[in-house]
């Protein structure tokens, strides 16, 4: 795997520089300067990996990211105040210094995995009628959870819900999450094809759908209530047979 770094800290340059020796990575350059960095990058597209820090002079790591949008990024910072933002333009990993070898590991076989992906996908659901497949539809989100980013994988989501100032992931192992954001928010980072919002206060993934009333949805043994404002746009994404 060819890789370059781009830092202006020093010693974390050759902390990681470290790490790839070790995982028997071919390094092609390491840069502290971010111009010359994105200069490098407009002259190759042999490179499958970046390893980006985020705050850095003249030029960030985000603009880096805007310029590159078909880059595999691992990003390495001190901020973790900026991983959302991060995972926006799809990021492999977001890695809070200091960095260690395990946590380095993990995230370049996340790399891996996304330039080499395994030839035997989990069969997914077929979408709803009318709906076309987008290959590039995120599997997982990351949601900002007590200052930690917690990884969950979209399919198990069923219902979400509007509580106030925050939202209620309900999942189907049980495990729902609390997140400090809005539905307008979430619905923004989801495939429209599997979820709809059916109610101010609710949005649904599809494919977890059991049985529809007038006003009501039965979803992973809830009720859930259909407003008349989006009942029409839920019926549309579903497979009906008239």
């Amino acid at each position: 795997m060819n890789c370059i770094i781009v830092d202006d800290d020093l010693f974390y340059c050759k902390t990681l520089q470290s790490f790839c020796e070790r995982l028997d990575l071919n390094l092609l350059g390491v840069y502290s300067d971010p111009v010359k960095a994105l200069s490098a990058l407009s002259e190759t597209d042999n490179v499958d990996l970046v390893f980006l820090d985020i705050h850095m002079p003249d030029l960030s790591g985000f603009d880096i990211l805007k310029s590159n949008p078909k880059l595999n990024v691992v990003i390495s910072t001190m901020d973790e105040s900026k991983a959302i933002e991060a995972f926006d333009y799809n990021v492999v990993d977001y890695l809070l210094k200091p960095v260690t070898l395990d946590r380095f590991i993990r995230a370049v076989n996340r790399a891996k995995e996304r330039i080499n992906p395994s030839k035997n996908p989990a069969a997914t659901p077929a979408p709803a009628s009318g709906a076309v497949p987008n290959k590039n539809e995120p599997k997982e989100i990351y949601v900002n959870v007590n200052k930690r980013l917690v990884k969950i994988v979209l399919d198990n989501i069923y219902l979400i819900e509007a509580k106030g100032d925050y939202i209620l992931i309900k999942l189907i192992e049980g495990k729902n999450q609390v997140v400090h954001t809005t539905l307008k928010s979430i619905m923004s980072k989801l495939p429209e094809n599997s979820f709809v919002r059916v109610h101010r206060s609710n949005v649904v993934n599809i494919k977890k759908i059991v049985d529809i009333e007038d006003s009501s949805i039965l979803i992973q043994g809830e009720v859930v209530p259909i407003s008349k404002t989006y009942r029409d746009d839920l019926l549309s994404k579903l497979n009906l047979i008239n």
